[in-house]
């Protein structure tokens, strides 16, 4: 049988490594809040960070679609310029042939 002395250490010694062990505990716990936070905080940026990016990619894109729709605009136009110069150089070709026929 152990000695009431020994076992009231052997308590102690315990107690005291619970406490060491508490006091770590409580020391990483606070580090991984430290942690979260940091990490919270850098979810609300990249959130940010992408609202804004997807807010410039909308833009980008109306823009775009803009440009095309003008592009689609100028070459319906173009065409038809294309069409109407055709059909007066067809009204000139055989003007200038009886020109060139008379000489």
């Amino acid at each position: 049988m152990y000695h009431p002395n020994e076992v009231i250490e052997d308590i102690r010694e315990r107690l005291d490594r619970m406490v060491l062990d508490f006091k770590a505990l409580l020391e990483e716990k606070k580090q991984l809040e430290t942690e979260n936070k940091l990490l919270a905080n850098s979810l609300e940026e990249a959130l940010n960070k992408q609202e804004i990016l997807s807010k410039r990619l909308d833009t980008i894109r109306q823009e775009t679609l803009k440009d095309t729709k003008g592009i689609t605009h100028w070459k319906t136009e173009t065409r038809k310029e294309i069409r109407s110069i055709m059909k007066e150089v067809e009204k000139i070709i055989p003007q200038a042939e009886s020109l060139l026929a008379n000489k």
